[in-house]
Formats: structure tokens, sequence, C-alpha cells
């Protein structure tokens, strides 16, 4: 018993020395870099737009700051040109033929 926990401590110390000899001090890439106050993966902010659709998808959904009427297609917050989307106090009625068809737009086509 005292043989197998002396070769699986071995083995994680082999694994540790491997893997920080694998990283170059002179690159720069720093992306998982803990010297920035412990946050580490810092540079993967600028990778996060080459994901594939779905991948990212999930996730500006699983964010609790975007909606699924947000990430839907032609769903227009303010009609009012210039205005903030969370500051439009004037409803005026939506183009319905440059919106998708919903349940909100009163859509004629609209079936269930």
């Amino acid at each position: 018993m005292e043989l197998r926990l002396w070769l699986i401590g071995l083995f994680l110390v082999l694994a540790a020395v491997a893997e920080s000899s694998s990283i170059d001090p002179n690159s720069t890439d720093h992306r998982y870099s803990l010297s920035s106050g412990g946050r580490g993966l810092e540079g993967l902010d600028s990778q996060e737009m080459l994901m594939d659709s779905e991948t990212s998808r999930r996730q500006l959904a699983a964010s609790r700051y975007i909606s699924y009427g947000a990430l839907k297609k032609n769903a227009i917050p303010c009609n009012q040109r210039g205005q903030s989307y969370y500051n439009c106090n004037k409803m005026k009625k939506i183009n319905p033929y440059r919106r998708g068809c919903s349940v909100i737009t009163h859509c004629k086509r609209f079936t269930d």
C-alpha cells in the first residue's frame, strides 16, 4: 500500500514538472498567467468570438445580462432612432414589414 502511494506521488510530481517545463517564459501568450492578481485566463476575451456559433450562443444565453428576446432575429426594443433601448418612453408602432412574425407584433400570419 505504501509503495502505491509513493508511486502515485511520484507520478504527480513528474506530471507537474513536465507541465511547468513546457511553459516558455519568453512567450507573449499570457492567457494562462496567474501573475495578474490570481485571476488567470485573461486572454480568453479576445478568443471568445472565434468560437463556433452554437457555443457562443449558449454562452450568451446562459449569461444573466442577455435574454432570449435579445437573441431573437429582427427584435427591435425601441423604434426611436438614436434613443437608448432601455429608456424608450414613447412607444410607437413598429414597422411590421421589417420585423419577424411573433405574438407580440400581432402578426396576422402567426399560427400556433
